[in-house]
């Protein structure tokens, strides 16, 4: 493995605009950093223009998922079997639905960078900048710059036990604010009820005035403000998360990224919160405040809903497995509340589509059992490529 090779990786559908990937670019180079190579995670298309102007900063690795010889070339080469490499690589909802899991998707960048000899690997939402969101005393917003990844790269070097180092965001949280009746048991339902009064209360952004002051360890990784150190590949899971079709339509389980955390202080390895709140424009409009009345607004809290539920059952199996002072679950409650919060959400936003929330619950748990066992072969595929690496 390379010493100080860096990559960044995102993930996107198609790539059409410069913009976030120059400026974490134009950030790095600002400090002194190198990039060596940009790892592109993407699904449909790519505007050879961008990536022509984007090759002046550094090597552009194309990977599309699905349809990835290099990956598949690579894995075999290493000694995993058709069906091995089928596991680590599957998107078996592609061609019908056009989605591939999230877990897959950071999966296919993570593993480019290992066969690509890479040290440290940061990974950046397209909707997240290099910046920090501040406010001044006449209540004025502004930005500040920071080293996104000389910042890193401090607390991954802290320790050997150090795998990854991530941090929240400033901007707007990711649900509006909004208050209606029973929104506290439509909460209650998608395991979000701690977000309660901030969402029934706040409308402001998130703002941070000082940094990397509160460095702690944690188990929440936040997928789109990470760096990761593959020397350290013997502590590292891989990422995953799960789906479901309902009503011929798939939907994409949320938390690939909060589930990485545990998995990585199983192994022994350490994740670092840095204390590093890097902008997260969400809503694609800031400075203006989100309405939960603008539909593409109704449509992502959602699917953020849809997402929470279809992920909670495995997250919930697998921190009673790894956490064990962790807070029972008491499903059949939850699932009451989220029957006359799901109903109260249809009337309040006039959209049906809230009155699904009950039965994606109901069939999320039908199906954890088949989602622990593609775990536990995702995982034993992954220990075994990282024995074959050694």
């Amino acid at each position: 493995m390379a010493e100080k090779k860096i990559a960044f990786g995102i993930i996107t559908r198609e790539l059409k605009t410069l913009s976030p990937l120059t400026d974490f670019l134009d950030n790095a180079l600002k400090y002194g950093h190198y990039i060596d190579k940009l790892i592109i995670g993407y699904q449909i298309y790519v505007d050879p223009g961008i990536i022509k102007h984007l090759e002046k900063y550094c090597e552009v690795i194309l990977i599309q998922r699905g349809n990835c010889p290099f990956l598949i070339n690579s894995l075999k080469k290493l000694g995993l079997s058709n069906e091995e490499t089928e596991i680590l690589l599957a998107t078996p909802f592609l061609e019908k639905y056009g989605m591939v899991a999230y877990g897959t998707s950071r999966n296919y960048n993570l593993l480019t960078a290992i066969f690509s000899d890479i040290r440290y690997l940061y990974f950046f939402d397209t909707d997240i900048f290099p910046k920090i969101l501040n406010r001044n005393e006449k209540n004025e917003y502004f930005f500040e710059d920071i080293d996104f990844v000389g910042s890193h790269l401090k607390y991954l070097k802290q320790s050997e036990d150090v795998v990854v180092t991530t941090s929240d965001y400033t901007g707007y949280y990711i649900i509006p604010r909004m208050d209606f009746p029973d929104l506290e048991k439509l909460l209650v339902g998608v395991q979000k009820e701690n977000s309660y009064e901030y969402i029934k209360t706040v409308d402001s952004p998130v703002v941070q005035e000082q940094y990397l002051k509160n460095i702690r360890p944690t188990n929440k990784i936040l997928g789109g403000n990470l760096a990761i150190d593959l020397n350290k590949i013997e502590m590292l899971p891989p990422f995953f998360s799960t789906t479901l079709v309902i009503d011929d339509e798939c939907i994409k389980g949320r938390g690939e990224d909060t589930l990485f955390g545990p998995l990585i202080n199983k192994s022994n390895g350490l994740c670092l919160d840095i204390d590093l709140l890097i902008f997260h424009n969400c809503f694609g409009d800031f400075p203006h405040k989100p309405k939960i009345t603008i539909q593409k607004n109704i449509d992502r809290f959602y699917y953020a809903c849809m997402g929470w539920i279809i992920r909670n059952p495995f997250y919930n199996w697998l921190h009673s497995e790894y956490i064990r002072d962790l807070e029972k679950v008491e499903t059949k409650q939850r699932l009451e509340a989220l029957k006359i919060g799901s109903k109260a959400a249809a009337e309040y936003f006039m959209d049906k589509r809230f009155l699904k929330l009950p039965r994606a619950f109901e069939m999320a748990y039908t199906k954890l059992d088949q989602d622990i066992e593609y775990f536990n072969r995702l995982m034993e595929t992954w220990d075994k490529m990282k024995r074959l690496l050694k």
